[in-house]
Parts: structure tokens; C-alpha cells; sequence
């Protein structure tokens, strides 16, 4: 919203009270970079008018007033000016959505406004005087002179309001009347500056012009971009309606140079006026400022109102538009006469090209002033913009047919009614006078007859003339209705050939009837249509383009994808390799020194081990939330007791919670029985939970509640969305949930908390340290087994995380084949349970079997790394294992066979041959297939390694203690 200011400019002499004029322009928004300078012409006309004593003795005061660019404030600013500042006049707006805005203002102000730019036409509003150019004085002939040129094919551009819209509605028909073609049609929001869509369009149609009804900031862009697209005037001319020298500033000239303009000014106008107007404007503002057409038109609007109000007498608005008819001007463009029954101006209409150096040279003129026609009357193909009228067209000249005709009828049967009658009446009295009794002479008889037959003579003339004229309707009926038929038979023939496909036909326009009307509706719309249409194939080449290029990019996103994957893979053997010797040896150190004594180094050892541990965390949930993100993290699907994994959870916690002095309560009932989920993914979930809760909690307590619910648990996915899913079902599952009396969070910290690398808040972070990880890649897990992790906090009161999970886990392709055959029938659920049954069973037989090892077992130790094979090998010697170890998968294969060892560890990522090519090599040989096999990797992959035979599935790091542990307890079972 502009802010208002009075601006009052004093004339010389006595001062009398001034003449209040209001000044309506968009000082700020988009549409600022052409009227500010309007504004400006405005008052400098005022300037000079009151430096010449003023308009009747008074001098005149500007009320000025900022549109802002906006419909709204245009409309509100009108009426403060009308009703508040009591202006005698306003000169203002420019896009017609502006004016339109305002013009209810005036018709219920009684108020008066002077237009100053060209416009689409198609109105006149006794309240408005259109100073700016009319339809038939810009627009018109811009298009004759580009199909002049040769140039058929017409690409419209604008923006998207009423001026625009409606002077290409103008331009499709002259088109289709005059043998040109529409390329076609776009519009941009007003002001907008993504004008890429559009010029892509522009480059597929290729057209031979393009006719620019853009308006402000929209114009900078396009022709921008234009020039960077390497479209050049010469090849591709763009003809602008609303570009002036002023815009071209804002431009820059060498974006636009070459390309043509229509208006009826210039600055490089070579008359008298035109030089004093433009000193006086330079003098005024700057060396540096242009003038143009809609310049120009603000200030010769001034004077013709002057000259107005001086002839009236008064500034009274009736008194005003009454002495205002044809009242004449010296413009600067030369001279302008307002029309008297339009409210319109003369004006010489001019077509230049835009100069290098910012100026407009003109290159063709009408060469006298045109008169304004702002329904384009004169045009028979714009017969269907005039204004609905009774006119001598086809409806009325066949109305006329009709009376005529009818009177014609009733002419003659009068005429023979009343012949009929008199000679009745002379033939009764004949007969009266016949009789001797009546003793008539026989002059009397004589003039009886006499008048008898002339009363006959005169009906026999009468029924003659309506004859003749009968006669003549009747060839006037004929040749008009001949020629209606003819026209609708072209209309017919033109219609046809349309239906047929033939989009090029046109009908011809003869008249500004119903008839023409109709025809050059009908042209117009097959020039739409067929516009379409090539938009259309535009659009379909357009989007085939996309989708190559789309596939180009998704094949480039896959191969990234699998060079990120391989990236993934290699840095996770790179990291973790020396992450597993720092772990291994630090735990074997520890042993070590409490062996010898030295209990000092024991704490330090332990640091490292800790240390070493929670960097392969925050690897490990990196690498889990890439795998995630990519779909490729898959479940290992095992029946285990929910006891056991509480148990295990609480061991591996207690270390943190005896750091802040945490009590741990568990409530869980002995007799829970078993889950079939992915244990390590429950437990890596329920361990985040209680870490968090222990972190998070200072000398409080932490309470793990497992119980057993009937509820709806979501079906498998990746992604949260799911927990919408219809396919969601009812079956019993279990609860676990972690409480505790911590910290608490807010609802803020609440809807943030699942976020990738999100905390409650950065002093979160800063105070408890953390990834962020943990929480989305738990609730990940939970969703990808058909549960969901939900939070209940309060802030300084704790918090309590949930977790559903159903009993029966399902694989993501049971539990799709399960949605796909409930949307089937129903009555191959038998069928279902048994093809159900069998998946489960084949899935719980893909599970480690018990290893039967003899006393001091052989092991064959097959790895890369020299620190794996030295900790394995001193891990399982103190275990009284006896240990030969390879480097390679060919050296393991070969020793395998020499050796035929009791178990084998196998790693997976080694070079030349991986693990899983020396898993099925050996588990093909008859003579090493019985050797139990135990995958020893980083790898995340359990069920491959059990698929392809494994006994064991273990990740590194190893806690080699257990692991010998595990060995020797199977050594104990083969005894």
C-alpha cells in the first residue's frame, strides 16, 4: 500500500484556492518500472500548466496516490481520491485490470478519469477518457504489418489479465479472417519471471513472429532469456504492444535491440512539440530518463482536460465531457483530437525497432491521424466483439421480409374487402333504381354505373400495386434468402471440412451479420483449435524429451546408486577392519594385563575398547540409514523367546546405567513365550530406547513393561506412511515399552524426534552428544516387521516410547502376497493358510545348525586381514583350538582340502574370490561339504550366508571371548 502525499504546486500570481487533481499510479510492485515515469509526466504537465497561470485562475494541486501494483488498492485508493480528497479529476492506472477496478468508483462518484495507455478496446464508459491508443490503432495494425512482411505464423505471448486475453482474442480472429496462423498461446502470472516453459514452447513451434503482450517485471526475463537462447531478431522478430523506451531501459538494450515496437509515440518524433516536451522532461528528471508513448499520453491528458474545463467554464464532470468533444491538441506525437462520441483520441499509429542505444526508430507510420473505433466496427471479422445490437443483418432483414410481405397480404384483402363492399353497395342501389316504381332518370342510372365502375378500376389498381410489390418482396425475399443459403452453404461446406480433420479451412467473412458473426466465430475457433493441438504435439514431443532424459538420469541415479552401494560396501571393510583390531586387541590386552598385574592399564584398555565401540555405532547407523533410504535392508526372520532377549538387552545396559546412578525395574511375564521377528533388529531397537532413557535420566528409574495385546499392527514397508495402510490386520502382538523419569521433551521436540540426524534440540545434542540416528532407524525397523515406535513425553517428567510388533513377523513379499490374495476371494483362504504354512516352515528351517566339534578341533581361519587371522588364532589357541589360517579364498580352499578341518570361519569381502564364491565352492565339494562353515563379516546379509549353507552367521567386531565360548560349548556337546 503506497502512502498518500499532497503535493501542492502553486502558480504564479495571486493565490487562489487550487484545484485538487488526483494522481493514480503504481509507485512500488511489479508494475512501478513503467508507471512511476506516467506519474511523473503527469506533474509535469501540472508544473507547466500552473507556471502558466493555471487552469481558470486557479493553480492546480496533485493528490497523489500508490496503486501497489494490486487490484485491491487501486479500487480503495480511487474512492479515498473521489469521496475524501474531493478531486475534480484523476489520471491514472495502467493494465486494464487496473482500470476495470476502478471504474465502479467512478460511475457511482460521478467522477472523471483520463486513461493514458493503450488498451484492448471493447469499451467506453462516459466516466473515462482514453488517451492511450484503441484496438484498431496498435494492435490491428501491428498484425497487418507483421503478415506484411510475410511473417503467417504468430506466436501470442502475454500475461495472464484482462488486456492481454482479450487483444489476442482480437488477434485470433484477424488471423483466421486475414490467412494467418496461430502458433500459439501462453500466458505468465503478471510480474512472473519464469519464462523457460514458454520459450521452450516458442523453440518447438518455431514461429515466423511473436506478438508480446507481456507487462512489467515479465518483459526483463523474457527477453533475457531470449537472447540467451540464441533467438535472434532477424530470425525470430518479437512485435511488443506494451514495451516503450522506458522498458527498454529496464531491459537493457542489447537484449531487445532489433526487435519491434507499435505505439503512437516515440521520443525520436521530429516535431517542435516533441522537442520542448522532451528538453522540458530531461530538464525535469535527468539527462539520463526517456520518454515514451505512455508518457506522452499522461501528459497531453492534462492538457486536453484543461482545454476542457476552460471551454465549460467549470470543472463540473457533465459540463466537462459536454465542451470535451472534439476538442483538439499540438502532442508532442502531433496533433490529437478527442473523438465526440467515444471519448477516444485521434492517433497517428507507428511501428518502430529498438536501436542499441535505447531508442526506437521508426520505421513505418499510418501517416494521419486514425480515428479511434474501440469495437472495431469497420472490421467485418470482429463483428463478433461489437456490441449486441439490432442491425440489417441476416435476422433483421428476414423480419422485414416477413412484415413486409404480411403487410402486402393484408394491403390486398382490405382493398378487395372494401372494393367488394362499395360495389355491393352501388350494385343494390342500380337495382333499386332499375325499377320502374322508383322513376329514376336515366343520367342518374348512368353516373350509378360510372361510379360502380370505377370503384372496380380503382380495386383492380390497388390488387395490381400489391401484386408488384408482392413481386418485387418476392425477388428481394429470394435474393436474400438465396444469399443466406449460399453463405450457410460455405459456412456448411467450411464446418465439414473442419469435422473432416482439415483444420486450415476457413469460412468466408462477407458481412458483420448473424452469418458473419458466425463465420468468423467458426475461423476463430479452428485457429484455437488447431493451436491446441500443436500445443498438444508440442507438449507430447516436449514430454518424450523428458522421459528420455528421465531415463538417461534414472539410469545415471542407478549407476550411482551402485557406485554408492560398492562405496558403502569397500568403506565399511576400510573402517571396520581396523575398527575390529583396535576392539580385538584392546579386549585381548585386557586379559593380558590382568594376567600379569598390570591393573593400571586396565581402565585405559577399556577406554580405547569403549572408544573403538561407539565410533562403529555411529558407522554402523550410517550405513543402516543409507541401506533404509535405498530399500535394501533386508530381515533375518527367526523364532526366539522374548525373555531371553530382555535378558540379553538388561546385560548389555547395565554398564550405562550405573553411569548416572539409573535403577533398572523389568516386568515381564516368564510365560511370554516366543516372537518370529528379526531378533538382532528388535534388540538393536530396544537397546536404543534404554541407552537413550539411561542417557537422558539422572538418578532415576527406568522401567522395561513386555506384555501381550490383541491390537492392529501394520503391514511390512519401509516407510512411515504405511501405518495408514488399509491392508492393515487385527492378530495378537507384543508390547514393549521404556519408560523413564528423566528429562522429557515438549510437543516441539516431540514432532521433531523421528527426523534423520534430529535431536530434541541442538543443546540436546550439545549437552548428551549423539547422531540423531538411533530413533529413525528403530522406528524403521519396527515398521519394516509391521509394528511402529510411538512417544508419550512431558517435559522435566520423562517420557515413554512403545513399541508393537506382531507376534508373527511377516517377510515384505508374504505380506504383499497376503493383500493380493485377500483382494481375490475369499474362499482360497485354506489354500492361503497352507502356502503360508509352508513359507514359515521354510523360513525357520533357514537357521543355524548346532556344530558337533571334536577335542582340540581343527579351524581353518579364512581372511584378508592379517589382525582378524591374528585374533582369531590367539583367541582360539587359549581355547586349546588348534588354527591354521589362509589369506586368500584359493589358499582356503586349498588348505581345506589338505587340512580338512573341523569348522571353518569364513569372511565375506576378500579380494579375487569373496567368501560367498569359497562358501558355495565348498559346500559343492563331497568331501568338504560336511565342514561347518561360519561366516565371520561385516556384512548385514544372514540370510544369504544360512542360504548358502552356513552353520553360522556372525558380525564383526567379534566379541572373541564368547565367540571361543561358542566354539567350546559346541566342542563340549560332541562329547
Amino acid at each position: 500500500m503506497g502512502a498518500r502525499s499532497s503535493n501542492p504546486l502553486e502558480a504564479a500570481g495571486p493565490t487562489r484556492e487550487p484545484i485538487k487533481i488526483g494522481v493514480l499510479h503504481s509507485l512500488t510492485g511489479t508494475m512501478s518500472i513503467s508507471e512511476i515515469s506516467v506519474k511523473d509526466a503527469t506533474l509535469l504537465a501540472v508544473e507547466e500548466i500552473n507556471a502558466a497561470g493555471g487552469v481558470l485562475g486557479r493553480p492546480l494541486e496533485a493528490v497523489i496516490e500508490d496503486g501497489a501494483s494490486d487490484l485491491q488498492t487501486f479500487a480503495q485508493k480511487a474512492k479515498q481520491l473521489l469521496l475524501e480528497a474531493q478531486v475534480a479529476v484523476v489520471f491514472g492506472c495502467w493494465t486494464s485490470a487496473s482500470r476495470k477496478a476502478v471504474q465502479p468508483a467512478f460511475e457511482h462518484g460521478s467522477g472523471l478519469l483520463f486513461y493514458p495507455v493503450q488498451y484492448e478496446g471493447l469499451e467506453q464508459c462516459p466516466n473515462i477518457f482514453y488517451t492511450g491508443a484503441a484496438p484498431n490503432q496498435q494492435i490491428v495494425p501491428g498484425v497487418n504489418y507483421l503478415l506484411a512482411q510475410g511473417k503467417r505464423k504468430i506466436f501470442l505471448l502475454g500475461s495472464d489479465y484482462i488486456f492481454p486475453r482479450t487483444a489476442n482474442r482480437i488477434v485470433k480472429a484477424q488471423l483466421a479472417a486475414l490467412g494467418g496462423e496461430l502458433a500459439g498461446e501462453v500466458y505468465l502470472p503478471l510480474g512472473s519471471r519464469e519464462v523457460g516453459e514458454a520459450i521452450a514452447h516458442i523453440l518447438a513451434v518455431k514461429p515466423d513472429a511473436i506478438l508480446n503482450t507481456l507487462n512489467g517485471d515479465s518483459n526483463v526475463a523474457f527477453f533475457q532469456k531470449l537472447r540467451e537462447v540464441g533467438l535472434k531478431p532477424d530470425d525470430l522478430p518479437v512485435m511488443s504492444v506494451s514495451v516503450a523506451e522506458e522498458e527498454v531501459r529496464a531491459i537493457g538494450s542489447s537484449n531487445i535491440a532489433g526487435h519491434l515496437v507499435v505505439w503512437n509515440y516515440f521520443q525520436t518524433v521530429d516535431t517542435p512539440e516533441n522537442r520542448k516536451f522532451v528538453k522540458a522532461y530531461k530538464a525535469r528528471y535527468g539527462e539520463n530518463r526517456v520518454t515514451d508513448d505512455p508518457i506522452e499520453a499522461a501528459y497531453l491528458g492534462v492538457y486536453l482536460w484543461k482545454q476542457a474545463v476552460e471551454k465549460a467554464g467549470s470543472t463540473d464532470v457533465v459540463k466537462v465531457r459536454a465542451a470535451a468533444k472534439n476538442i483538439e491538441f499540438a502532442a508532442p506525437s502531433g496533433k490529437v483530437k478527442i473523438d465526440a462520441q467515444t471519448q477516444h483520441t485521434w492517433k497517428t499509429v507507428r511501428i518502430g525497432k529498438v536501436r542499441l542505444d535505447g531508442q526506437i526508430e521508426e520505421i513505418w507510420n499510418s501517416g494521419a491521424p486514425v480515428a479511434p473505433d474501440p469495437f472495431l466496427k469497420a472490421y467485418p471479422w470482429a463483428a463478433a466483439f461489437a456490441p449486441r445490437q439490432i442491425s440489417l443483418g441476416t435476422r433483421a432483414s428476414l423480419s422485414g421480409l416477413f412484415v413486409i410481405l404480411v403487410l402486402i397480404t393484408w394491403m390486398a384483402v382490405g382493398v378487395g374487402w372494401m372494393g367488394s363492399v362499395d360495389m355491393k353497395n352501388y350494385l343494390l342501389t342500380i337495382e333499386a333504381a332499375s325499377n320502374p316504381a322508383a322513376a329514376v332518370s336515366e343520367a342518374a342510372m348512368a353516373v350509378l354505373v360510372q361510379q360502380t365502375l370505377f370503384v372496380a378500376s380503382r380495386t383492380q389498381h390497388w390488387l395490381l400495386a400489391a401484386l408488384v410489390l408482392s413481386l418485387i418482396a418476392g425477388i428481394v425475399g429470394f435474393v436474400s434468402v438465396s444469399a443466406i443459403i449460399r453463405n450457410l452453404g460455405l459456412l456448411r461446406q467450411t464446418a465439414e471440412q473442419m469435422a473432416s480433420g482439415d483444420l486450415t479451412a476457413r469460412s468466408p467473412v462477407v458481412s458483420n451479420d448473424a452469418i458473419g458473426v458466425l463465420s468468423s466465430t467458426l475461423n476463430t475457433m479452428a485457429q484455437q483449435i488447431s493451436s491446441l493441438l500443436k500445443g498438444l504435439e508440442v507438449r507430447q514431443r516436449q514430454l518424450e524429451e523428458r522421459s528420455e532424459e528421465l531415463e538417461v538420469a534414472k539410469n545415471a541415479a542407478e549407476a550411482a546408486n551402485r557406485a554408492k552401494s560398492t562405496f558403502l560396501a569397500n568403506m565399511t571393510h576400510e573402517l571396520r577392519t581396523p575398527l575390529n583390531a583396535i576392539i580385538g586387541y584392546s579386549e585381548l590386552l585386557q586379559e593380558e594385563a590382568l594376567e600379569l598385574g598390570e591393573e593400571e592399564f586396565v581402565m585405559d584398555l577399556a577406554s580405547i575398547n569403549m572408544a573403538g565401540k561407539q565410533l562403529l555405532t555411529i558407522i554402523s547407523d550410517i550405513l543402516d540409514i543409507s541401506k533404509i533410504e535405498a530399500g535394501k535392508m533386508t530381515l533375518f526372520l527367526e523364532t526366539f523367546e522374548v525373555l531371553d532377549l530382555i535378558e540379553q538387552v538388561v546385560t548389555i545396559v547395565q554398564p550405562t546405567l550405573g553411569k548416572n546412578g539409573n535403577t533398572l525395574i523389568v516386568n515381564c511375564d516368564p510365560n511370554i513365550g516366543t516372537i518370529y521377528s528379526d531378533s538382532s533388529k528388535l534388540r538393536q531397537a530396544l537397546l536404543n530406547l534404554v541407552s537413550n532413557a539411561a542417557k537422558f535420566t539422572a538418578q532415576g528409574q527406568i522401567t522395561i513393561n513386555v506384555w501381550k495385546e490383541e491390537g492392529e499392527v501394520l503391514p511390512i514397508g519401509n516407510s512411515e506412511e504405511l501405518s495408514a495402510d488399509p491392508s492393515r490386520c487385527q492378530q495378537p502382538s507384543i508390547v514393549f515399552q521404556v519408560t523413564d523419569t528423566g528429562i522429557g521433551m515438549t510437543e516441539d521436540q516431540v514432532s521433531r524426534l523421528f527426523g534423520a540426524f534430529a535431536q530434541a534440540d541442538d543443546s540436546t545434542t550439545r549437552k548428551y552428544g549423539g547422531t540423531g540416528l538411533g530413533l529413525t532407524i528403530s522406528r524403521k525397523f519396527c515398521q519394516m516387521m509391521g509394528g511402529d515406535i510411538t512417544v508419550e513425553s512431558e517435559f522435566d517428567c520423562g517420557s515413554s516410547f512403545t513399541i508393537r510388533l506382531p507376534i508373527e513377523v511377516k517377510s515384505p513379499k508374504e505380506a504383499q502376497e497376503d493383500r493380493e490374495i485377500a483382494e481375490i476371494q475369499a474362499e482360497y483362504s485354506e489354500e492361503l493358510e497352507t502356502s503360508l504354512g509352508a513359507t514359515e516352515a521354510k523360513q525357520k528351517a533357514v537357521r543355524s545348525q548346532p556344530l558337533d566339534l571334536p577335542d582340540a578341533a581343527t579351524v581353518l581361519v579364512i581372511d584378508d586381514d592379517p589382525d582378524a587371522r591374528d585374533l582369531m588364532t590367539r583367541c582360539l589357541s587359549k581355547q586349546g583350538f588348534r588354527v591354521r589360517s589362509s589369506a586368500s579364498g584359493q589358499g582356503g580352499l586349498l588348505l581345506a582340502k589338505e587340512l580338512r578341518p573341523d569348522a571353518i570361519l569364513l569372511d565375506v569381502m576378500m579380494p579375487s574370490m569373496d567368501g560367498w564364491a569359497v562358501l558355495s565352492a565348498l559346500k559343492a565339494d563331497q568331501d568338504l561339504a560336511e565342514i561347518p562353515v561360519i561366516m565371520i563379516t561385516f556384512l548385514d546379509d544372514k540370510n544369504q550366508g544360512l542360504e548358502l549353507g552356513a552353520a553360522e552367521y556372525l558380525r564383526k567386531p567379534v566379541d572373541y571371548k564368547r565367540f571361543a565360548a561358542l566354539l567350546s560349548k559346541y566342542q563340549s556337546l560332541g562329547k
